[in-house]
């Protein structure tokens, strides 16, 4: 998501706080995606453990069960504001773009991406609110209704995450990510942000996909009552799952320093 803004001359029509607002925007909105990341990675790691802990878990679905623990609705309520803040920012960015900034494709792109922050909000904020009704009761009730995607949907939605997985998987190996940061002045630290921005991309790459292999099976085989959740719940319970977890949610986690410390080399 880079922008002339930097190297451009300044337009008589452009106020001149735009470009120092845009940036703390790009900045802050770059921050606040690794901090989710790394707290969906460490729900991720839990996920195994909880999956465990809880009774008839692959009912109640292994996302729910996490908010159902101590903590784990929190966590939803942090990821929950934090997608509304996201959704918020990249409607930001195209309001804080100069005329004709970005190109209407990359308009496009960014209105999707707004749109998908702000479901990802209500699908959170919808876990929450699940883990607060009784192990027994119907996980479709109260608001976790977005949790059940139609199964139509199962096959379509994981062919996209399969394909932006790839994206990622290639960029991270070509180290296209060189794009959008600039490296350290220093060799000394030129090499590990190199390192990881690539370890970055691959993990993000191999989670994406794994959401999406789970929605491809979703769209073959039955769900339990908690719709995704009870695969999920079925991977945690299986002999490797916990490894398949646990890189996921490692993955997610080096995704988030990245763009951590993308909010302070971001080409802007």
């Amino acid at each position: 998501m880079t922008s002339p803004i930097e190297d451009a001359p300044a337009r008589p029509h452009a106020p001149a706080l735009s470009s120092r607002t845009h940036r703390i925007v790009m900045r802050t909105g770059y921050a606040v995606n690794g901090v989710l990341h790394v707290l969906i990675g460490v729900l991720a790691l839990l996920v195994p453990l909880i999956a465990l802990l809880t009774e008839n878990v692959e009912r109640v679905g292994a996302l729910r069960a996490v908010a159902g623990n101590p903590g784990g609705a929190l966590l939803y309520w942090i990821v929950a504001i934090g997608y509304l803040v996201l959704g918020a920012w990249m409607i930001a960015t195209l309001v804080l773009r100069q005329p004709g900034e970005p190109r209407p494709r990359d308009r496009q792109i960014a209105a999707g991406r707004a749109v998908a922050y702000l479901a990802l909000a209500v699908v959170a904020g919808s876990l929450a609110v699940s883990g607060r009704t009784r192990p027994g009761e119907d996980p479709g009730s109260l608001l976790a209704t977005p949790l059940q995607l139609p199964p139509l949907l199962f096959a379509p939605v994981g062919l996209i995450a399969l394909g932006v997985a790839a994206y990622y998987a290639l960029k991270g190996w070509r180290r296209g990510f060189l794009d959008d940061i600039r490296l350290p002045a220093r060799s000394s630290g030129r090499r590990p942000m190199l390192v990881a921005g690539r370890v970055a991309y691959l993990g993000k790459a191999v989670a994406l996909a794994t959401i999406g292999v789970l929605l491809l099976i979703g769209a073959l085989l039955p769900a339990g009552d908690a719709g995704i959740g009870s695969h999920l719940a079925s991977l945690a319970l299986s002999p490797a799952g916990p490894l398949v977890l646990a890189l996921i949610g490692l993955g997610l986690i080096a995704y988030g320093f990245y763009c951590a410390a993308r909010a302070r080399l971001a080409r802007l």
